[in-house]
C-alpha cells in the first residue's frame, strides 16, 4: 500500500472549477479510498492502482486540451486504514 497526496492545478483558464471536479470524479470513480482537502487530495491503495489512476487523469484532462500543474508526493509509509 501507497499514498499520493495530489495537487491539480488548473493554468491559464477561467474554468477552474470545472477541471478540478473533473479530476475529482475521476478519483472517485477509480474506487481508491481518498480523502479530500481544501489544497489536495490524498489517495490510498495498490501502487499499481494510483499509478494507472495519474496516468487516466493526464490522459483525460490532456483529451480535452487543459493546461495544468499535477503536484504529486507519494509515500510507502500511510495510514491506510481510513473509515
Amino acid at each position: 500500500m501507497i499514498s499520493c497526496q495530489l495537487s491539480y492545478y488548473p493554468l491559464a483558464t477561467t474554468g477552474v472549477n470545472e477541471e478540478v471536479k473533473e479530476v475529482l470524479k475521476t478519483i472517485v470513480a477509480s474506487d481508491l479510498q481518498y480523502e479530500t482537502g481544501a489544497m489536495s487530495t490524498i489517495v490510498f491503495g495498490e501502487s499499481s492502482k494510483i499509478f494507472s489512476l495519474l496516468e487516466e487523469i493526464a490522459s483525460k484532462m490532456n483529451r480535452q486540451g487543459f493546461k495544468y500543474a499535477l503536484s504529486i508526493s507519494i509515500s510507502n509509509l500511510c495510514n491506510c486504514n481510513l473509515n
